[in-house]
């Protein structure tokens, strides 16, 4: 099953084989210096990526969605971002996947293009977050580039991509929350000059300090969500519940032994 965009392998033969979790393919990364590499090489070869960061509630939603899942299925990259898709991994391969979260990927970009002097552009979040954003990013890091910016309150999308692309952005991170933000970059990739898109949630809202991450000890052993729900549990209840019934119907086609996509679009999912 051939599900990565082949122009990947146009520029690294460094990317690992990707797996199929769930219908969707995750590549394996094992380090984050590894998938920057990556990145860095796209973007050398200026070829054009759409990198996407993998939760078990995304991949639930994409079962009962079949556009989500074809969109998954097209991206350049889909990264191992929660814990719950690494134990999928393991329970299907014997083997789970390094997690390369998406908040921290959005950071350590930033590292790199302050040093490589390329070019961002943040969408999305409220005009607070990211006006916030953007000035702790900058103190933290004094050479980053940021080209053009806009909050996620707009109606034209076309003059959005038209600032985009009049600001010569190397990255563009766009903070909708998801799958919102993996839609909207998918419909509108092609006419977006960005080399590496890449979709981030709350990173804004974290950046700006709105929204406090989990402490280190929770994300160093992949429970960021237990912290969540400890914080918010009516709030967190139905994410538990998802992870649950993910992790079953997982457990479910292993002793079935199915790795086929048609099994998993079952019933509408629930709203």
């Amino acid at each position: 099953m051939n599900t990565t965009d082949t122009s990947l392998r146009e520029y690294t033969d460094g990317l690992p084989e990707p797996l199929n979790v769930g219908g969707v393919p995750v590549v394996p990364f094992e380090t984050y210096d590894h998938a920057l590499q990556c990145i860095e090489e796209s973007l050398e070869a200026g070829r054009k990526t759409f990198w996407v960061a993998m939760n078990p509630i995304k991949i639930y939603r994409a079962w009962h969605e079949p556009a989500l899942m074809g969109l998954l299925r097209k991206t350049s990259v889909n990264i191992c971002d929660g814990v719950g898709v690494s134990i999928a991994s393991k329970i299907f391969y014997g083997r789970g996947i390094d997690r390369i979260t998406g908040c921290d990927l959005f950071y350590r970009l930033l590292s790199l293009a302050s040093r490589k002097r390329w070019g961002i552009y943040l969408l999305g979040a409220s005009p607070e977050s990211n006006a916030a954003a953007r000035m702790r990013l900058q103190e933290r890091y004094p050479d980053l580039r940021i080209v053009g910016w806009q909050d996620g309150y707009f109606e034209d999308p076309n003059k959005v991509i038209e600032d985009i692309n009049t600001s010569k952005a190397d990255l563009l991170f766009v903070a909708m929350g998801s799958p919102k933000q993996e839609y909207w970059i998918s419909s509108h990739r092609k006419d977006i000059n960005a080399t590496f898109c890449m979709g981030v949630g709350g990173s804004f809202d974290v950046a700006a300090g709105k929204i406090r991450r989990a402490p280190r000890l929770f994300r160093a052993t992949g429970t960021e969500f237990l912290f969540r729900f400890i914080v918010e549990p009516r709030k967190r209840l139905a994410s538990q519940v998802i992870l649950a019934q993910f992790l079953f119907r997982i457990i479910e086609r292993k002793v079935a032994g199915s790795y086929d996509l048609a099994p998993w679009n079952i019933e509408p999912l629930q709203r």
